[in-house]
């Protein structure tokens, strides 16, 4: 074993991913999610994430909160590639909203969210490895809905009730993790909770952490 071993996480500017600070009605109206439930997802289909599940999720949810339930894509993603994905799903694409936004912009559509997903591809490199999203997601105070065996994440959320962790890529699945999140939603306060979320960025993803390690190493 090492005697002297350190991991670096995903760090992420908690100065510009925070929750609060924005007007967010005129935008919320210009994108129809004026009284919707916002999922949010800042990435891309296929690769190292997936593609036709993350539709099929989307889907449970709009089944949970029929007529409320909005998808926002802050993606490179083409219009018509997701519009392929909603036809492969039957996901109604009236509820997808799609965004490519600069990066410096992201915390502000992501404040529009009520939860976020991660669907990352469930295979073994991932348990070493996590996206850099789960950090901005809890730093905008956001519960996320991921797949198992991600780095520590998937643990961390089961750990700190601040999301779902999907335990399989099945209809049911889905569905249990809308239902879980739906319930974090419900038993506080949106602000508590998103509070409750950030302490945990504050925690594990904010820059000093990277600061002391690479001051440890040198």
């Amino acid at each position: 074993e090492f005697e002297r071993f350190h991991v670096k996480p995903a760090c992420v500017d908690l100065a510009l991913f925070r929750p609060d600070g924005f007007d967010l009605g005129p935008l919320r109206k210009e994108l129809g999610l004026e009284g919707k439930i916002v999922c949010v997802y800042a990435g891309k289909t296929g690769g190292t994430y997936l593609e036709r599940e993350i539709f099929d999720l989307l889907k449970a949810a709009s089944e949970h909160w029929p007529g409320r339930f909005r998808a926002l894509f802050l993606s490179s993603d083409s219009l018509a590639t997701l519009h392929r994905l909603c036809e492969k799903t039957g996901f109604d694409k009236g509820e997808l909203v799609h965004r490519f936004v600069d990066h410096r912009d992201i915390p502000r559509f992501m404040a529009l969210a009520d939860f976020a997903i991660t669907p990352v591809k469930p295979v073994p490199l991932k348990r070493l490895c996590t996206p850099i999203k789960n950090g901005e997601y809890w730093a905008m105070g956001l519960p996320v809905i991921i797949t198992k065996n991600i780095a520590a994440d998937s643990d961390l959320i089961v750990e700190r009730r601040i999301g779902s962790v999907l335990s399989e890529l099945t209809p049911e699945a889905y569905r249990v993790a809308v239902h879980e999140v739906d319930a974090l939603l419900r038993e506080r306060p949106r602000e508590d909770l998103a509070r409750k979320i950030r302490a945990v960025a504050e925690e594990t993803r904010g820059m000093q952490r990277a600061e002391d390690i690479y001051t440890a190493l040198y």
